[in-house]
């Protein structure tokens, strides 16, 4: 089965952008009814996984433990030592659409990357990459298409990553819940159902409002957290040696020696913000490995790589190990 000529991502996202903010529940409906709509071959879950890319790609703001999601202000950043080039990220909709095509019958050479996904996944909207010349000129390419001028997003972000900790205190799981601890020592690390959770760990849940959740349970008291660095605190906690589940290779080329291809498992997937800033390294989407269950974000610099692997209480792994 082909993809329809229809441009899907970009079709939901200029929704969410019209719409601003509203439930997950809500945002999930309208991208599987389109890709329902559209005939596309996706699987169980496309729909979160969409949203989940958006995040990554700097679109959308999401709160998954309030079941809450708004609109990226737009932005123009530069991409790290990318050959003059910066992404357009955030909002789009119908108004800023027309901001981009009046300058592009002007001056702009905007350059389109249509989704490079599965397709079994809802495709992501184009990644809309700005050439340049001069850094200078950036700020007045930001303002007539009516966006923020933000530098270098991924290296700024990085910069700035805090360190690894639990979230908020919780609540224990409600009396007769069906609780899943996380065990990494599975092949692949899974959630398996446990009758008692007095053990410190990684578990799940759902709540009385039957939204599934994620806690970690630290010497009798519970803490929020999502799933990703829920995985980053356990290993932590169990001191799992090495400590190199992230993993760098150096990129092949003159001038190139300082930036490569970050590398993690699928069972331990970066959380939010450190794969909003790996991603932003390319403004693409994450290239996944199926033979050896990988996640590859490539033109990540080294020293972006470490603050990552940093803030995550992990040793950078490479060619080297």
């Amino acid at each position: 089965m082909t993809r329809p000529e229809t441009d899907v991502g970009g079709l939901l996202l200029r929704w969410a952008s019209e719409l601003g903010s509203g439930s997950l529940a809500e945002l999930k409906r309208g991208a599987a009814w389109l890709a329902r709509s559209e005939n596309l071959p996706v699987a169980q879950g496309a729909a979160g996984r969409w949203i989940r890319d958006c995040q990554s790609l700097g679109h959308l703001d999401v709160d998954w433990r309030s079941g809450r999601w708004c609109v990226a202000p737009g932005v123009l950043t530069r991409l790290p030592s990318a050959d003059g080039l910066a992404a357009l990220a955030g909002s789009r909709t119908i108004g800023f659409e027309e901001h981009v095509r009046r300058a592009e019958s002007e001056d702009l050479a905007l350059i389109r990357v249509p989704s490079t996904l599965p397709e079994t996944d809802i495709p992501v909207p184009e990644t809309w990459l700005v050439p340049y010349g001069e850094s200078a000129g950036l700020a007045e390419t930001a303002e007539a298409l009516g966006v923020e001028h933000s530098g270098c997003f991924a290296i700024q972000a990085a910069a700035w990553l805090p360190a690894l900790a639990p979230g908020p205190s919780a609540a224990a799981p409600a009396f007769r819940s069906v609780v899943e601890k996380y065990c990494l020592t599975a092949e692949p690390p899974a959630f398996a159902p446990v009758r008692r959770w007095e053990e410190d760990g990684l578990y799940r849940f759902r709540r009385d409002d039957h939204r599934l959740v994620c806690q970690i349970l630290r010497e009798g008291s519970w803490y929020g957290v999502s799933q990703e660095r829920g995985v980053y605190l356990e290993l932590d906690r169990l001191g799992t040696e090495p400590r190199k589940n992230l993993r760098w290779f150096q990129e092949e080329g003159q001038g190139r020696e300082r930036f490569g291809r970050l590398i993690v498992d699928w069972g331990k997937p970066l959380p939010d913000l450190q794969r909003r800033i790996a991603v932003m390294c390319t403004a693409l989407p994450p290239e996944f490995g199926k033979k050896y269950r990988t996640i590859t974000y490539r033109n990540v610099p080294r020293a972006v790589a470490e603050r990552i692997a940093e803030s995550l209480r992990q040793e950078l792994g490479g060619r080297d190990d």
